[in-house]
């Protein structure tokens, strides 16, 4: 009977001594298996949650996280994703070997929106490659056009593109170039008109070019009285070119449009109008908007047209900026005795007066 209770306890014992091997184990392995797995993981997110729409074109750069490790429980993939994209610290972009065109130019503005400061080290090396695929290559610089008239002008990529247009070395050029400006007119829209001022401006095509200025001052006559394009195209045009009809009517829109304009407008609006206005007006334009009565930014956008010549300076604009220098309490006090130093012929006694009561 005792040998009997022996041999059942010796049972039960090396029974629990299996289990406890096996959990032991089993344990043991897992810990490995989950350790293992959260050794610094290397993550692959897709190029298209980090970049912007315009640059979606191409699904051949590869966006890789940097390591990292955690002592917590491994995130899934959702989390990790959604990680990265948040802490873009951790992306690095990379170009794929052979890129074409449209990779090159998604590349070049996806590191744009990167936040990692080592991706900006490749920004000139693709952008070479870029200029070299194109000169060793003239169908590229089609492919390029192509790609430019329909660019997201909210994106750097028609920066890049008039870059390489611009430097670029092939014949029949000067063609190409024109014929892009007239397709870029006959698309009739604000983003049209708003590459074409950015082509034409970037390249200097219209000095010289008829056709191309004609293009321009449809844009400046026609555009919306208050629309960037149309002052865009305003800056690109000498009074010169315009008839006193058109002359006028600049003046009158831009009139107009200064009643409804943000502030950040209002500089730019003010010397076109005077810079369009004929010479005996523009004094008289120049003093009614000096008055303590306009808005600081109408006032500081007259004296820039003073120093950048578009109007002559005579005695009663001289008196009246002494008038504004010597009043403290003018916010304008200070610019207008710099205008008055820089701009107008001041003798010593009127010198003496800025000193002393400026």
């Amino acid at each position: 009977m005792k040998v009997k209770q022996t041999a059942t306890f010796i049972l039960i014992m090396a029974t629990f001594a299996a289990f406890a091997a096996g959990y032991w184990l089993g344990t043991e392995n897992t810990l490995q298996h989950l350790n293992k797995n959260n050794q610094e993981p290397k993550v692959k997110i897709s190029l298209l949650s980090n970049i912007p729409q315009a640059a979606q074109s191409s699904n051949n750069i590869s966006v890789t996280s940097e390591s990292f490790s955690s002592k917590a429980d491994i995130p899934s993939a959702e989390e990790t994703d959604s990680k990265l994209v948040k802490n873009a610290k951790y992306i690095a972009l990379t170009l794929p070997d052979n890129p074409s065109i449209i990779d090159t130019i998604a590349f070049l503005n996806a590191i744009e929106a990167s936040e990692n400061k080592d991706d900006f080290d490749k920004f000139g090396p693709a952008l070479e490659g870029l200029h070299e695929a194109v000169n060793n290559n003239p169908e590229n610089f089609q492919i390029l056009i192509d790609y430019f008239a329909e660019s997201d002008t909210d994106s750097q990529i028609p920066y890049f593109i008039t870059s390489v247009l611009q430097s670029t070395e092939i014949e029949g050029k000067d063609m190409l170039m024109n014929n892009l400006v007239l397709r870029l007119s006959a698309q009739g829209t604000s983003s049209g008109n708003t590459r074409l001022l950015h082509l034409v401006s970037s390249t200097g095509m219209h000095y010289e070019n008829q056709e191309i200025i004609s293009t321009i001052k449809n844009i400046a006559l026609y555009s919306q009285a208050d629309s960037t394009n149309r002052t865009y195209a305003l800056d690109l045009l000498m009074p010169y070119q315009l008839n006193s009809a058109e002359k006028n009517k600049v003046v009158s829109d831009l009139s107009f449009a200064l009643n409804h304009a943000p502030r950040e407008e209002v500089s730019y609006i003010i010397e076109n109008i005077i810079r369009f206005s004929s010479k005996n007006e523009r004094v008289n334009l120049a003093t009614n908007y000096l008055a303590y009565t306009s808005d600081f930014e109408t006032r500081v956008a007259i004296l820039s047209t003073m120093h950048n010549g578009s109007i002559t300076p005579n005695n009663a604009l001289k008196e009246k900026l002494f008038n504004i220098a010597e009043n403290s309490s003018d916010p304008l006090s200070i610019h207008a005795r710099d205008t008055l130093l820089y701009v107008f012929e001041i003798d010593n006694d009127e010198y003496e007066r800025l000193r002393n009561g400026g």
